[in-house]
């Protein structure tokens, strides 16, 4: 057969081969397949192949052999222990130069390791070639011929072309290999991601559902593959925009959505709402689009923002709360040391001139003197009571008994005409006819009383009149107090039987109190189990009321359960 027509025989039949070697997912199998198919082609005895030992540089047998190898047994455990170093046999020679490299007569090849070790004389040519990849050498193919031959330049050369073609292949496998070890590490770690992984195809249905999105969704990935995914978990509102942007993608490759993190909301199973974080991007596969996204779950990120938020709201109402409180306590310094230093001023003042100039003095004068005293000293004995009575720990203690409404009134009224200032008041009294009686602590409503009428006197011009009202309603006696002085501005109202609360107009108006008489008013009230409530209109009065209950024919319920040893206020 001429040359030419034998080379391209082998070419031909070697083509073949490699495509076979290509096309096989085991590499193993189809090394071996060659193999045997390349002792075939070219009649040789023997073949055998070589690999690199790990990262040493030697090469050791792959055990692959074909042809009647229980013939040579010498030269079969030869090789099985023979570790081979580049440039060593004709194995390392073709390793080491990277071409095909011919041994005419083994056994008298100084070269040929194994034929010092006792080769069987029955082999005697020999050539190798290597499998070249872009990494180096990746394996040495040997064979074996009983007769001595010539060099075979044209089985070289295509034993040369058919060692790259192979090393080819073996790379494309190896990046195969690779690419699907790439391709199963990143669903393993989709997999298991705490995000929800979604994947849809250019028609919008799923191809892609990790087990994060079945728990975050609702759907479970049967059910989600091949369900549309906008019209299934995007809300209705998004839709349109997100078919828009999709087809902009499609048309031009631009998007407003790819590679954006966005917060938005998503559809559970159940047609819930909730907010997610999403990032989208798109890859080509094929020639076909695939949209892929994360989302994740924000929920709970939400709620401790909301949290963070009203934590933050409610920390600067506190900081507010006790800038005012601040305030608070340096006006109520200022009022309660202005409302002790007045009485006790005028108290020493005349202690003084009495002890000095006494004998001098007209007994109307001591007289009137000592009028002025006493009242400083009530207005000093009232100011204490009121300070021990709101800053006293728990109810106040009460001595309840049936009380007669006009008669403590009455007294009220009267207690109130003692005082210079309160005395320029004309008070008015309405009491329903047959008032019912109170169970209550004498004393303590007769104090409540008082600073009620105290307070609208405070509050109003000389001469206006008061009156105070009686009346008995769904078990319960109420008595109001009314006065048609400045009023309280809307804005004052809810606190002003607040302890030491002062309105702006008192505090312009520089009136006495430091805001105590109210929360007296109140803290009674309370141990009565009763309310207080007040009404107002600025510019034209107030209106307090004090409600008490009544009790039942042969009830000990009420105020009357608390009863005490006396009046005074615990400590």
């Amino acid at each position: 057969m001429p040359d030419r027509e034998r080379e391209a025989t082998l070419l031909a039949l070697l083509d073949g081969v490699s495509a076979a070697l290509g096309a096989g997912d085991d590499l193993e199998s189809a090394a071996r397949a060659t193999l045997r198919a390349i002792r075939t082609a070219t009649g040789w005895t023997l073949g055998h192949i070589w690999v690199p030992e790990g990262g040493s540089g030697y090469f050791v047998s792959s055990g692959a052999w074909t042809g009647a190898v229980k013939e040579f047994p010498l030269l079969y455990r030869a090789t099985a222990v023979t570790r081979l170093a580049p440039g060593t046999d004709i194995v390392g020679r073709a390793a080491a130069t990277g071409k095909p490299v011919w041994s005419r007569d083994i056994t008298r090849d100084p070269s040929f390791v194994r034929a010092r070790q006792g080769v069987d004389a029955g082999i005697r040519t020999a050539f190798a070639f290597p499998v070249m990849t872009a990494d180096g050498v990746a394996s040495v193919w040997e064979f074996f011929c009983r007769q001595e031959t010539e060099p075979d330049e044209i089985l070289l050369r295509v034993m040369a072309g058919l060692g790259h073609q192979m090393g080819r292949v073996i790379e494309r496998h190896r990046a195969r290999q690779e690419a699907e070890a790439a391709r199963t590490r990143l669903e393993q770690i989709i997999e298991t991601l705490v995000e929800a992984f979604v994947s849809v195809d250019a028609d919008g249905r799923v191809i892609g559902w990790n087990a994060a999105a079945e728990r975050v969704f609702g759907f479970e990935r049967g059910q989600a593959i091949g369900m549309v995914m906008h019209e299934t978990i995007m809300p209705v509102r998004y839709r349109e925009a997100y078919l828009a942007d999709r087809a902009r993608f499609l048309a031009s490759g631009r998007s407003r959505l790819m590679g954006q993190r966005l917060e938005l909301a998503a559809l559970r199973s159940d047609g819930s709402e909730f907010p997610a974080e999403m990032v989208f991007w798109a890859t080509r596969q094929a020639d076909v689009w695939i949209f892929n996204a994360f989302v994740h779950d924000i929920t709970d990120r939400r709620r401790a923002e909301q949290a963070l938020r009203e934590a933050y709201s409610q920390q600067q109402a506190v900081l507010a709360r006790l800038e005012e409180l601040d305030r608070a306590k340096d006006e109520f310094i200022d009022s309660v040391g202005h409302e002790l230093r007045t009485p006790l001023a005028g108290i020493l003042g005349y202690l003084e001139i009495l002890t000095i100039d006494n004998d001098d003095l007209p007994a109307g004068r001591r007289l009137q003197m000592l009028g002025v005293m006493t009242r400083n000293a009530l207005r000093l004995q009232h100011l204490v009571e009121d300070l021990l009575a709101v800053t006293a720990d728990g109810e106040l203690d009460i001595t309840p008994a049936p009380v007669v409404v006009g008669e403590v009134i009455a007294e009220a009224v009267q207690a109130m005409s003692a005082r210079a200032r309160s005395g320029d008041h004309p008070v008015r009294v309405q009491l329903d006819a047959e008032l019912p009686a109170v169970r209550a602590d004498r004393a303590l409503l007769v104090r409540a009383l008082g600073a009620l009428l105290s307070n609208a006197a405070k509050f109003s011009a000389a001469g206006s009149p008061i009156t105070v009202s009686a009346s008995a309603a769904d078990a319960a006696v109420s008595i109001s107090v009314r006065d048609v002085g400045i009023g309280i501005a809307a804005e004052d109202l809810p606190q002003v039987f607040d302890r030491f609360y002062r309105t702006r107009s008192s505090v312009e108006a520089a009136v006495q109190g430091i805001g105590l008489g109210l929360t007296v008013v109140k803290a009674v009230a309370e141990a009565h189990d009763g309310t207080v409530t007040a009404t107002s209109t600025a510019g034209e009065g107030s209106t307090f009321t004090l409600t008490l209950p009544c009790p039942q024919p042969g009830s000990r319920e009420g105020p009357a359960s608390r009863e005490g040893s006396g009046h005074s206020e615990k400590s």
